[in-house]
């Protein structure tokens, strides 16, 4: 697995997308940090400010245009049949593809963990920066999880790289208001809507963070490590599962 790993940071290595990529982690930081140093929100705002609009909105729609890269190479170039005679599995393909994404996934968390240290000295300090570290990480790790049903359609359809952003676009904007309702106003949430991975991850991020006294009223809606982690490994069960099942009927 290492060296299919490597293969694929090869065959990406050139590509201007994904080296520009992590450039957006800088995206919403800048804005934010500009906007809570006028009201004078304290750094854990804008850290949560970023992980809303940087990582739940942003990071999903830059993997799934990745993770077209990483499938559509392959069939723009006409390489898979070269592939597939060295011989390797086209589900250790898949699953290097995936683990590639994952990695880009948390580099740009980490990136976009350093703008906002920079956002947070300019709007007062910081705190808990190894501890945010942490959850960085593994929030980079669980996007990527929560992108895999993308992925399934991406290599469903085999379309363009406009499709995959369209779709990559609608998943991210619809986690993200589903998200916002819930804060608003929790109980309102669909059942079913509530365990979509976007909307999970963000119920248990708010679980790990003293919240403001007008926030109290989403507590008993938050969810606990084990939980969150327990449903994004069933959404990463299956989306892999479905993803090898179609893309092993593609053709050569």
């Amino acid at each position: 697995m290492l060296d299919l790993l490597i293969c694929e940071l090869s065959k990406i290595k050139r590509q201007k997308f994904i080296q520009l990529s992590l450039l957006g982690a800088f995206l919403f930081p800048i804005p934010l940090t500009i906007l809570m140093a006028k009201d004078r929100m304290s750094f854990d705002q804008l850290f949560r400010g970023n992980v809303i609009f940087g990582e739940l909105l942003l990071l999903p729609c830059i993997l799934g245009v990745i993770i077209s890269i990483l499938f559509f190479m392959e069939r723009d170039h006409d390489t898979l049949k070269n592939l597939v005679t060295i011989p390797v599995s086209k589900t250790k393909m898949i699953l290097a593809k995936l683990m590639l994404m994952t990695l880009l996934s948390v580099l740009y968390s980490v990136a976009a963990l350093g703008a906002t240290v920079v956002g947070g000295l300019i709007i007062g300090g910081v705190e808990g920066i190894l501890y945010r570290l942490g959850i960085s990480i593994v929030l980079g790790v669980l996007i990527s999880i929560a992108v895999f049903p993308v992925v399934i359609v991406i290599v469903h359809f085999n379309k363009s790289y406009i499709f995959s952003i369209i779709v990559s676009f609608i998943y991210a904007v619809a986690g993200l208001i589903i998200t916002m309702i819930f804060s608003a106003n929790p109980a309102s949430v669909n059942p079913v809507a509530s365990v979509m991975p976007v909307p999970v991850i963000m119920k248990w991020y708010l679980s790990l963070f003293p919240r403001e006294e007008a926030l109290t009223y989403i507590d008993p809606y938050l969810i606990t490590t084990p939980a969150c982690f327990g449903l994004l490994a069933v959404y990463a069960l299956v989306s892999v599962s479905l993803t090898v099942v179609i893309y092993r009927r593609k053709e050569v």
